[in-house]
């Protein structure tokens, strides 16, 4: 077996499971519920095993093939077990942390980037602050892939700036649109995506621009300079 328990994780697991027997309520725990909670017991430990310096998880060593080939069920049964133990046992971590991270391995195409994102809540995290602020992502046959518009990573980066910074920033961004002033067009600074998209602003020649703004502690801004930087 891939992962490994002590004695006294398994009396803590067995006082958990009693909890949903013992308690004048034995046999109203189904069959998925209990699979369910097993499932959580063991990715609480694959989280505790494979945690980096900073926090985050290093997806290549958890990935749903690892899991699927550990416990001998699909890997797609795995995608459906990680989003419901999230539901059911929900995990308080900074997805933009994480999406930073795997930013570094994301690549430009056209006006978009595309990155993998091995997990689903982590997607879903991204899908709903794209979603929530007036834009869509683009699905791909691999419901790992993400593929969006570059203005919300931009978006996404200007959030994360202290107050101060994210007023230079929209200053700059404004300053660097693309005629938007000839098209009688007004920057909304609550969706700086769509004001961006909606102008047609070139993307390329703004990031330059905003560089020098964007916090070294802005994860996500600083993984974006990098990768226009790197793509030329």
């Amino acid at each position: 077996m891939f992962i490994k328990f002590e004695n006294e994780e398994k009396i803590k697991m067995f006082d958990e499971i009693a909890k949903h027997f013992y308690d004048s309520n034995f046999g109203r725990f189904s069959k998925a519920d209990f699979e369910a909670l097993m499932f959580h017991f063991y990715m609480e430990k694959m989280i505790e095993k494979h945690k980096n310096d900073d926090g985050t998880i290093d997806y290549n060593k958890c990935s749903d093939y690892k899991i699927s080939k550990d416990l001998g069920i699909t890997q797609q049964r795995v995608r459906n077990m990680k989003i419901k133990n999230q539901l059911l046992y929900p995990v308080d971590y900074d997805w933009k942390k994480a999406f930073a991270k795997l930013l570094y391995n994301a690549r430009k195409e056209d006006k978009k980037i595309v990155l993998n994102i091995p997990d689903p809540n982590l997607f879903f995290e991204v899908q709903n602050f794209i979603e929530e602020n007036g834009g869509y992502i683009e699905y791909q046959l691999n419901n790992k892939v993400l593929q969006i518009g570059s203005e919300y990573y931009i978006e996404l980066a200007t959030m994360l700036e202290p107050e101060e910074n994210r007023r230079n920033i929209i200053a700059k961004l404004k300053s660097s649109a693309n005629g938007y002033e000839k098209k009688n067009l007004k920057f909304d600074e609550r969706h700086v995506a769509q004001s961006l998209i909606s102008m047609g602003s070139d993307i390329a020649s703004i990031i330059p621009n905003i560089a020098t703004s964007i916090s070294v502690t802005n994860l996500i801004g600083q993984a974006l300079l990098r990768l226009f930087k790197n793509s030329g």
